[in-house]
């Protein structure tokens, strides 16, 4: 038997304030979608991440000077 993975569905559960799921569920009305198929399309809206060792969005920051830390040392010439 053949699997498409790129359109297997997984079940998550999500816990959403009720003026959201409200909000939501009349979108999805409008649309002529499902809740889940309006959640879904907002997902694959997100811009790609570029690198995803990357997590921090902002300029590298100083590190702490810690002499013989591994941590410190690598980031010390990651940044130098």
């Amino acid at each position: 038997m053949f699997c498409n993975h790129a359109h297997m569905k997984m079940r998550k559960n999500l816990s959403l304030d009720a003026k959201a799921v409200a909000r939501g569920e009349q979108t999805a009305r409008r649309r002529k979608l499902s809740l889940s198929a309006l959640i879904e399309s907002q997902l694959f809206g997100l811009p790609a991440e570029e690198d995803d060792d990357e997590y921090w969005p902002g300029p590298p920051l100083k590190p702490i000077t810690r002499p013989g830390d591994p941590r410190y040392e690598y980031l010390r010439r990651k940044h130098a």
